[in-house]
This record gives C-alpha cells, sequence and structure tokens, in this order.
C-alpha cells in the first residue's frame, strides 16, 4: 500500500466506486451522476491502476465488487459523505440569506430521494437548501434539539407514539400494508414453503424498532406472542443506520433473512444480483398483522409552529412517498 499515488484520487472516481458498488451498474451510474459512460470508465481505469486491483468482476448480472472493493467501500462511503458536507457548509457560508434544513431519511425508503426533492424545489422556485441526514441513532432527541428540522420514521407502536407527544408533532404519510422478504439467492427457504414458521427458523435481520426495544418490529414481536424462537443477527444493531448497502453485507452469502416493509428494496431489486427478493404472501401478512399493528410511515417535526418553508417541505415530502411507495 505504501507505493499508491492517493494524491492522485480525485473526489470524482471515489464517489463512482462508492456508485458502481451500490448499483453494479456502469450505465446506471453514468445515467444517476449525469456523466458521459466513457468517464465512468476511465475514472474505474484510473482507481484501479492507483490500488493496482481490478476492484470489480465483470459478470453476466453486471459489476460484482472483489475482497478488496468490500473493505475499500465503507472507507470510500465515508470520504463522499464528508465531501458533501464541505460543499453544504461552503454554500452555507457564502449565501446566509438561504434557508437551509436537515432532513432524517434512510435510503431503504425512498429511491433518489434527493433528487426528487431537489426537482419540487427547482419547480417552485423557491430559495431553499437542504442536507440529506442519514444516520441517526436519537431521532426524536436530535428533532427535539433542533439537530433534524424533518425525520421520517416507520412506527406500529401508538404508545411509543403517545410517548414523544409532547414534543414531536407527527403526521402519518401512508400505512405500509405490505412485507418484502430479502435473502440469499440460494437461501434454504426458497426450497420450502414460506411461512412465518420457516422464516423464523433462520437468522433474522431487523432495520425496523428502536434498540432499547427489539420487539418493536412486528415480525419478532409476532415470534414473541406466539412463542416462536429468533435467532436477531444484527443484535444491538437494530435499527442502526441501515442502508441498502450495509443490509446487502448482512444478508449476501448468510443464511440471514429480512422483512422489509418498503417497496424500494422490491422495485430494485434487479440491481442487487446476488439477493432473492420477493412480497411476503397475503396470507402470511394477514396472519403476521392479525393482531399487531402494521407500520406505517410518519413524518415527524418538533412541536410548535412550523416556518413557510418547513410546513412546504412537510407537504411536498408527504407527496414523494406517497407516489413512491406502495
Amino acid at each position: 500500500m505504501h507505493n499508491l499515488k492517493l494524491d492522485t484520487l480525485d473526489l470524482l472516481s471515489i464517489n463512482i466506486l462508492v456508485n458502481l458498488y451500490e448499483h453494479h451498474s456502469a450505465t446506471l451510474v453514468a445515467k444517476q451522476m449525469n456523466i458521459p459512460a466513457p468517464k465512468i470508465s476511465r475514472c474505474l481505469q484510473h482507481s484501479r491502476v492507483i490500488f493496482n486491483n481490478p476492484l470489480f468482476i465483470r459478470k453476466k448480472h453486471g459489476l460484482i465488487p472483489n475482497e478488496f472493493a468490500k473493505q475499500l467501500y465503507p472507507i470510500a462511503k465515508e470520504i463522499v459523505q464528508c465531501s458533501e458536507h464541505l460543499y453544504q457548509l461552503n454554500d452555507n457560508d457564502g449565501g446566509s440569506d438561504k434557508s437551509h434544513v436537515t432532513i432524517h431519511v434512510s435510503d431503504l425508503i425512498v429511491h433518489q430521494f434527493s433528487q426528487l426533492l431537489k426537482n419540487a424545489i427547482t419547480e417552485n422556485h423557491l430559495d431553499l437548501k437542504f442536507t440529506i441526514s442519514p444516520d441517526s441513532d436519537k431521532l426524536i432527541t436530535d428533532i427535539i434539539e433542533n439537530r433534524i428540522d424533518i425525520g421520517l420514521i416507520s412506527e406500529s407502536d401508538h404508545e411509543y407514539l403517545k410517548q414523544i407527544d409532547t414534543y414531536i408533532d407527527v403526521v402519518a404519510l401512508k400505512r405500509l400494508s405490505h412485507l418484502y422478504l430479502v435473502c440469499d439467492l440460494h437461501h434454504p427457504l426458497l426450497k420450502q414453503e414460506i411461512t412465518l414458521e420457516s422464516i423464523a427458523q433462520y437468522p433474522y435481520v431487523s432495520i425496523l424498532g428502536k434498540p432499547e426495544q427489539a420487539t418493536s418490529d412486528p415480525f419478532l414481536l409476532y415470534c414473541s406472542q406466539h412463542q416462536l424462537a429468533y435467532q436477531l443477527k444484527n443484535g444491538d444493531l437494530i435499527n442502526h443506520n441501515f442502508n441498502i448497502a450495509a443490509l446487502k453485507q448482512h444478508i449476501t452469502d448468510t443464511d440471514a433473512i429480512a422483512l422489509l416493509p418498503f417497496s424500494k428494496i422490491y422495485d430494485h431489486s434487479n440491481q442487487m444480483p446476488n439477493l432473492h427478493v420477493c412480497r411476503l404472501s397475503e396470507v402470511e401478512t394477514e396472519r403476521l398483522y392479525l393482531s399487531i399493528n402494521s407500520p406505517t410511515l410518519y413524518l415527524a417535526t418538533r412541536k410548535g409552529s412550523l416556518s413557510p418553508n418547513i410546513s412546504w417541505l412537510v407537504e411536498t415530502i408527504g407527496h414523494i412517498v406517497n407516489r413512491s411507495i406502495h
């Protein structure tokens, strides 16, 4: 590694590495980043020379990261996120009269959320900037203390909503009545009937619920109510800054299973060639939600009157969510 010429590795190449890792397609990355495909190839080749490593293997279903790329990805992702914060800091300093809003939303929920919101702001000719903050271990506290202005949360526990009602206003956006099963493409579960009981036989990855309350995940609550033993694979990492990449890392080449209420995972399953994604049958979904509330996606803001910009964002984000989730 001491021979690496890292000073020649530019931010664009790092960003392209991250996007290729997440999407496995140079064509898709070129489209999403609005960069010509040949430039994507040149940047990838530049990175390969710098690291003296192929990084990705071309297979039938796209570019598959090798072991070195898997180790490189979290570092590159952090660099990209830091660079975005620097740009935002510079923008804010250069235009203090412009409104700036921080929004918490996981990339598991809505595909291209940032771009959809930018388009809406442009169409309405608003002088409004925002930061997407996907990581928040204590979202409600962050909203109360003004670190986050708007947060999207999925919740099925009405008692929990009552507890936070003193400090937080919540608006129900969408009832999440479907479930999508995610597992490895060759998972043994796929060779048997898929039921709640058969799912419980394998390690389970929870992306719902609060760290202090594991059973706020509806599936785990169902298991507890019906005396089904379950194995929680991610343990104390329940709802700990999950995104698509982290979910794939938990599941790929293991016997773990996840159940998600967000349709994005199903809509974009073709970009995850190593995973099997399917909608859980209506029969099993109804069994699960027979005595347990299905989760609802809520938009949370700090208690009190909202500024015009925040009010507009609340309404606009609601429209985006309802159009994007089914």
